[in-house]
Parts: structure tokens; sequence; C-alpha cells
């Protein structure tokens, strides 16, 4: 798949949770194939959809994001290497799960082939249900004023001035960027 698709397909999969990670998810989405111009920058030779897309490499993100922090920025960036991985997995030359696997795996029957119609079809039909299932909330998100709590953009300082939250909360919260 192209990186168009990816980045689609990672929309899709934030936007309903967090719409400010989408460029994190997105950067996860298109970094199995980034990962393999720089690797090869440093004189590690890797093949296509090899080295940089196993199944495991997201697994691994997602489960230690989970240990660290579930709204960390490495959790969504391992959700979108994961999707990266599963949109691979409906090509033709699909995707392997490990280093000790030398198997292919193709979804659905790997019948897409990268770069054509059926690709951006599946892809953006995708984020376009997504955003049809989800339109009312993201307007809501995008008519909320300042008063009123915004999931997506806590204002701690804010918060504090206006005796929401005590001088103990604002220290703790302050530097939290989501």
């Amino acid at each position: 798949m192209t990186w168009k698709s990816h980045i689609a397909i990672a929309t899709g999969l934030t936007l309903p949770f967090n719409p400010a990670l989408i460029p994190i998810a997105s950067l996860g989405a298109t970094a199995p194939d980034w990962l393999e111009y720089v690797l090869k920058f440093f004189g590690i030779q890797v093949e296509h959809r090899k080295e940089t897309h196993y199944f495991i490499i997201p697994l691994i993100i997602i489960a230690i994001s989970l240990i660290i922090d579930f709204k960390s920025f490495l959790f969504w960036f391992g959700v979108g290497y994961f999707s990266h991985w599963f949109a691979d997995s409906l090509t033709r030359t699909g995707v392997p799960l490990s280093p000790w696997d030398n198997h292919r795996i193709h979804f659905f029957g790997g019948k897409l082939t990268t770069g054509e119609p059926l690709e951006y079809i599946i892809s953006f039909a995708f984020l376009g249900v997504v955003i049809l299932i989800f339109k009312g909330n993201l307007i809501e998100l995008n008519n909320q004023n300042d008063y009123e709590f915004n999931v997506y953009n806590n204002d701690y300082k804010q918060m504090y001035e206006k005796k929401i939250i005590d001088e103990k909360e604002y220290k703790e919260n302050r530097f939290q960027f989501f």
C-alpha cells in the first residue's frame, strides 16, 4: 500500500479516540517503510516488507506503551505501525509474522495491488465511514468554548485559576500535552 492509504487508515483508527495524536499514528503507519530507508542509510541491508514489517514489532511497541502509559505517544505510534502491518497483509505480497517464520500472511485473500484504485477505495472508504459515524462527536469537539471540559486539550493553568482543580493536581499535570 502507498503512504496515502496507510495515513488514511491510521487517521480513521485514531480519530474517534484522540484526534490530536493523528500525526503520531500517521508516523507509526508509515514507519515500516521509512525505517527501511533509515537502516539502508546506516548500511544495514533490509528487504522491503521483511525485517521492518514483522507483526511482532507493533505488538512489542503497544505492550511497552501499556506498561508506561496507555495514552502515550508510543501507544498511538504502535497502533499506526499495526495498521500498516494489517493493511499490507491485504496485498498480494503479504507480510511476515516474525523472523522465525518464512510464511507470509494474506488477509481476505491478498487481492490488493499497491497503487491500484481498489487500494484507495478501501482505505479512504474506511476513513469516510469513520468520519460519518463520529461526525457528531467531531463537530461537538470543534464547537466547545473555553469554559467547557475538552478531553483532548486540558488547560490545567486555566482550571487552576478558576478553582476547578487544586494546586496539587495543577502541579502534577501542568506539563502533560495530551
